[in-house]
């Protein structure tokens, strides 16, 4: 007799597909599950069933002959098993069940006499396959048993779940990896196709004021002006783009012990600070074992902000460090300047964001790499501000 199909056939093939299992390798944690099967029961035999279009394929199979990976669908008992998802199928004699008298399981070296199987139900609804139990020999299952191999079944379609996620997170992985490559490419793109053109434009415009700017009326001195400007603003924002797509490359070197006082100095010197700023570190930490470049450019980028956005005349910046158990290493810089407003404290992590504090502009690509930076290494950033009276950035890389 040919097993019947459910009526949600293609919506449950659909689903079987999601998990990408069909055909994959053996893999131990499924194993593990068919033995124990197998050994609560009593039977020579335990299988992980899959259903697919025309056939029945084995994730895991203890007490099979070799060379069974799969069997026609035909004769699969487990396509039985899948019409009632909510109902653990048990054939106590096959050669009595008018199913399964004629079934070439049943006669040819599998020997399948006695069968119990548990619906192995997808959290979307629909019957995959089973967790079933063969002996060669007529039998029944205690109450006891059933229960075991029910719960044993759930715990296949956990590892089912897991594995899928697992897959879709390294999917996303793939596809994150392949933008950044996208992002590198065009890196270059921008480097060679824009930036001269955008360098020809500034000279232009400073030849042009230096030789024409008496000859412009007011409105084309402005014109001129702007179109300088504005050429200083997109040859900027290459700049950061490339440095946004090239950061990491840098992170693929070997962490190092660092000297956190020593890196913070570094970083004044980077920004041209020339003690316009007093930056100052309190905390009890000295060393740490991370990513050299990514703590100096943190540092860089945040003392640099504090310094761009000084509205002070006396300008601070406190940069302190603990170790927390179990969490890492928690850095606080902060500063004394105007502040962010609340609407903006989450924006000026995006790339190009623009905010104008006083008379600076910004476009939020240094925090951006900052922030990519931290997380490259496992760690977060977030901001806290107060208006008129200062800003607090809070990262922490881990242990």
């Amino acid at each position: 007799m040919i097993p019947p199909k459910p009526p949600n056939e293609p919506a449950r093939l659909a689903n079987l597909r999601e998990y990408a299992i069909l055909d994959s390798l053996p893999e131990e944690e499924f194993d593990d599950l068919t033995t124990i099967a197998a050994q609560i029961c009593g039977t020579p035999v335990s299988l992980i069933s899959l259903i697919d279009e025309d056939r029945q394929w084995f994730k895991s199979a203890q007490g099979m002959p070799p060379g069974w990976p799969q069997t026609s669908r035909d004769l699969a008992f487990c396509a039985y098993n899948i019409m009632e998802p909510k109902n653990t199928l048990m054939v106590r004699d096959a050669r009595l069940d008018p199913r399964f008298e004629n079934n070439d399981l049943v006669y040819n070296d599998l020997n399948v006499i006695f069968y119990a199987g548990v619906p192995l139900v997808s959290k979307e609804g629909f019957a995959l396959g089973s967790l079933c139990v063969i002996d060669h020999v007529p039998r029944e299952l205690s109450q006891s048993q059933l229960d075991a191999l029910e719960r044993l079944g759930r715990q296949v379609i956990k590892l089912f779940e897991l594995r899928r996620t697992l897959s879709e997170a390294e999917q996303v992985a793939r596809e994150r990896a392949q933008a950044y490559a996208i992002l590198r490419d065009f890196s270059h793109v921008i480097a060679h196709d824009l930036k001269a053109p955008l360098r020809n434009i500034r000279q232009a415009g400073e030849m042009l004021e230096e030789d024409y700017l008496p000859l412009l009326p007011e409105d084309g001195v402005q014109l001129l002006h702007m179109i300088q400007e504005r050429a200083r603003d997109a040859s900027q924002m290459i700049d950061g783009v490339l440095r946004y797509s090239q950061i990491t490359r840098s992170l693929k070197d070997a962490h190092e012990d660092v000297s956190i006082p020593q890196c913070i100095a570094q970083a004044e010197r980077q920004v041209s600070n020339g003690g316009n700023c007093r930056v100052t570190y309190i905390g009890k930490v000295d060393r740490l074992y991370t990513s050299s470049i990514a703590l100096l450019q943190t540092f860089q980028n945040l003392i640099g902000n504090a310094l761009k956005f000084n509205d002070k005349e006396d300008c601070q910046v406190i940069i302190d460090c603990i170790h927390e158990r179990g969490r890492g290493y928690v850095f606080t810089v902060e500063d004394n300047g105007p502040g962010i407003e609340p609407e903006n404290q989450q924006a000026i992590f995006r790339l190009f964001h623009s905010i104008g504090l006083g008379k600076t502009q910004s476009h939020g690509v240094g925090l951006t790499i900052v922030q990519r930076l931290i997380e490259a290494v496992g760690g977060s950033i977030r901001v806290e501000s107060t208006m008129g009276t200062g800003t607090k950035f809070i990262f922490v890389i881990p242990d």
